[in-house]
């Protein structure tokens, strides 16, 4: 258990000393905790104060809901997975972090969801030399051969409509997480350098960018600390899931990596996709790596390499990363 984590030490517990326990637990501010806990007897059936028991098993139904994921935004007559996006949704029942649901909640809320992506007046075709052409490559690389099965499927697709993501630096300002890198470059100060993202993303969560970089940074940080990656799951999840805020129903464009407001959310694919790798999750690993594919088939970060091993179910290795 967490140093600093406050458990029922006494026979009660009364409101305010479980949203206490819960903003501990959950990482949330105490404020943003009000109702769940308020509504602990109406949902629970319960009265004040609790016993120590009730308490935790009350924490523990209200962690897992505030870790539920959102639904996906598809239709109900929708069904499989065949020539489109699969959203976050459909990969995990559970964020690693308790603020991702409330992250997502607070940018409806604010009413500042991300725009929807721009429909480009030109066509992804799968057969056309600008892309891989008829005969892509098959040379080895990055240490292994590319896994083309999955080359089919998009040539199978035949050509898609090319979209553009939203910008993904809010604002006027120099790019926050410009701000950050070059304060990190500067200073070497990889605690300054994570204190910037952070405070980026609580004054806009749009910033899809920098929960991707602090995705990298907590990846990185794993190889000494056993919690980072967890932390690095956390952040890459909330990157994909506050994106895909902007995505269509059954979305099947494609999103060319050679627009440069595409490459947050693709960054943010690629780091989640090798974070459930490394956690020995590969089917989910999978999910992530397909929807890069069919969403960027040019494949500039090289994930054609990382497929075949991950549908093989083949444990990760540093130098897959």
């Amino acid at each position: 258990m967490s140093e600093g984590i406050v458990v029922p030490t006494t026979t009660s517990v009364s409101q305010d000393e479980l949203r206490t326990m819960l903003a501990q637990r959950s990482g949330l501010a105490r404020d943003v905790l009000w109702f769940p806990v308020h509504d602990v007897p109406r949902r629970f059936g319960l009265s004040w104060p609790l016993t120590g028991e009730q308490a935790e098993d009350v924490l523990m139904q209200l962690l897992d809901r505030l870790r539920r994921v959102l639904p996906p935004p598809l239709e109900d007559e929708q069904e499989g997975h065949g020539g489109r996006y699969v959203y976050l949704s459909e990969v995990t029942d559970r964020y690693e972090r308790c603020d991702t649901r409330p992250v997502l909640e607070r940018i409806h809320a604010a009413g500042i969801t991300p725009a929807r992506m721009d429909l480009l007046d030109e066509e992804y075709d799968p057969h056309s030399e600008d892309g891989w052409g008829a005969r892509p490559s098959t040379a080895p690389d990055l240490g292994g051969k590319p896994t083309w099965g999955w080359w089919r499927a998009v040539r199978e697709a035949g050509p898609r409509p090319l979209c553009r993501m939203p910008d993904p630096y809010v604002g006027d300002r120099e790019p926050p997480v410009d701000r950050a890198l070059s304060l990190h470059e500067r200073t070497g100060d990889g605690s300054a350098y994570r204190a910037a993202l952070l405070e980026a993303v609580r004054e806009d969560p749009r910033q899809i960018d920098c929960w991707a970089h602090l995705g990298s940074d907590a990846f990185a940080r794993a190889e000494t600390d056993d919690a980072a990656l967890s932390e690095a799951l956390g952040f890459y999840q909330t990157a994909v899931a506050v994106a895909e805020l902007s995505l269509p129903l059954a979305f099947s464009g494609v999103l060319a990596w050679s627009e440069t407001d595409n490459r947050p959310f693709h960054r943010a694919l690629h780091g989640l996709g090798l974070t459930w790798w490394r956690l020995g999750d590969t089917k989910k690993a999978d999910a992530v790596f397909s929807n890069s594919l069919w969403t960027n088939p040019d494949d500039n970060q090289g994930i054609r390499y990382l497929i075949g091993p991950v549908k093989k179910g083949v444990g990760w290795h540093p130098q897959d990363g």
